[in-house]
């Protein structure tokens, strides 16, 4: 984030040899709206059924400059994270009909209610929320850059390509405490089972990592940027079931990520190092993986946001700070053709704070 960040500051993004700069970064994401496609399930909320993830990531990282031109960053995020879903009364009135026929009785309790979407699904009256957590390391990834064009010679443009490995840090199979409706015994009962996918701290595979970004000077004051990056994991899936350990057969997929940022950064005070910044940002999960073949389940996706942003730079510090929010979600089809739901945030908080020396 902080790097991405730094490109509308333009030439002064540039670091001498030997520099060392460290930064803590922060972004906050609190996902409650549920989208099928780009159609949202309006009725989750009405409901009250929908999934809530609350995450909170800390990025602490450090790069050196081997040149003016090459570089090399270390990054060490950690995650906090909880997931509240519900517990639906799921008995139904009349017999059950024979083995291998659809299930069409009413519910017992149904929800009070109604459906709001034709792809609704009532599985019953909400009886309790209950609430799991991870937190810890996340993937640590080590990335190196450099500018394709001689910083001496360019001051007002300039195109940066790196490389790097995303190292499986984090803890991949958090277990935390379920609650489920047992419907013969007319009670919730409590297993214990891995965390959903979406809060685990670590995906459990090795990745690579691909960034380019440039900015252009239009004038002292006015500066244009963009940065894309794209995490590709080539494992299908690192081995942790969905749903029951004892009884799942699904297995968590490990699948590919991206972003892509751009917009305009204009000097509000220049002679107080503080800019303000207008732009796009796009990210996600694809339904396929560009290297090696996609297995397991997973949730595609993307959102699209309009990102405002304040940064001070000066005296070796950076701080910014920036506000996307969503205009346009579309949760996927994976690449089986599953349409499923997936729960998207209204915007994202993020900040950071970094010092050269």
């Amino acid at each position: 984030m902080a790097r991405v960040n730094a490109l509308s500051l333009g030439a002064a993004s540039y670091q001498e040899p030997g520099a060392w700069t460290t930064s803590v970064s922060y972004r906050w994401q609190y996902s409650d709206r549920h989208f099928v496609g780009d159609e949202e399930q309006v009725y989750r909320e009405k409901q009250g059924s929908q999934i809530i993830n609350d995450i909170h990531t800390v990025d602490l990282s450090v790069a050196y400059n081997i040149s003016k031109r090459f570089s090399v960053r270390l990054g060490v995020p950690f995650q906090f994270a909880s997931r509240s879903q519900p517990v639906f009364d799921t008995r139904r009135v009349g017999p059950a009909p024979p083995a291998g026929t659809p299930d069409t009785r009413p519910f017992l309790n149904p929800n009070p209610v109604p459906a709001a979407s034709k792809t609704s699904n009532l599985n019953g009256a909400i009886i309790d929320r209950f609430e799991t957590t991870a937190a810890g390391l996340s993937d640590m990834r080590v990335v190196g850059s450099m500018w394709l064009l001689n910083p001496e010679k360019h001051k007002d443009m300039n195109v940066s390509v790196g490389l790097g490995v995303l190292i499986p840090t984090g803890e991949k199979d958090v277990m935390d405490v379920f609650e489920t409706y047992d419907a013969p015994s007319n009670t919730i009962r409590a297993q214990r089972q891995y965390v959903d996918n979406s809060i685990q701290p670590g995906s459990g595979a090795w990745g690579i990592i691909a960034e380019i970004s440039a900015f252009k000077e239009f004038t002292p004051k006015l500066t244009a940027f963009v940065g894309a990056t794209y995490i590709s994991v080539p494992e299908e899936t690192a081995g942790v079931k969905s749903g029951n350990p004892l009884t799942s057969t699904n297995i968590w997929s490990v699948n590919d990520q991206y972003l892509v940022r751009g917009g305009v950064g204009y000097k509000v005070l220049p002679e107080k190092g503080l800019m303000a910044t207008l732009g796009m940002r796009w990210e996600g999960a694809p339904s396929e993986d560009i290297i090696g073949s996609s297995g397991g389940r997973r949730r595609p996706g993307y959102a699209v946001a309009i990102e405002l942003g304040l940064i001070y730079a000066k005296h070796g510090w950076a701080v910014a700070f920036s506000t996307p929010v969503a205009i346009y979600r579309n949760r996927t089809a994976d690449f089986t053709g599953n349409a499923g739901d997936a729960a998207f945030a209204d915007f994202l908080i993020l900040w950071s704070v970094s010092r050269t020396f």
